[in-house]
């Protein structure tokens, strides 16, 4: 029974590192960007990635496959985002009190930059 479960738990990690991989979302930035500039870069990527999950994904990813995908939007698209003004949920959903001016731009700049999707 125990060798059971051990290998039962074996599969269930294996398994969640596998769906963890393929959702995993990267960046890509220009080559020419200086390090310096980069590494600042990377961090507003990463905290604009956990905002996003936070207050954008469960309207706008989908899934295919089991995958989860985040969707490649265009330079117009984020506009309108900025300015929030986009349609009528987004002007009620993403009001200042909840997404500040800030963090609405640390989002931008994750999908900016985020790796497009094939």
């Amino acid at each position: 029974m125990k060798l059971t479960i051990t290998l039962f738990l074996i599969a269930c990690s294996f398994c969640t590192v596998c769906v963890a991989q393929k959702n995993k979302v990267t960046y890509e930035f220009p080559p020419e960007m200086k390090d310096a500039v980069r590494a600042d870069y990377i961090k507003q990527w990463e905290k604009g990635k956990v905002l996003y999950e936070i207050n954008c994904a469960k309207c706008h990813n989908t899934v295919e496959k089991r995958r989860v995908i985040v969707p490649d939007f265009t330079p117009e698209q984020l506009r309108g985002y900025e300015l929030r003004v986009t349609n009528a949920k987004h002007e009620s959903e993403i009001t200042e009190t909840a997404v500040s001016t800030e963090e609405l731009g640390i989002i931008m700049t994750f999908l900016s930059y985020k790796k497009k999707n094939k």
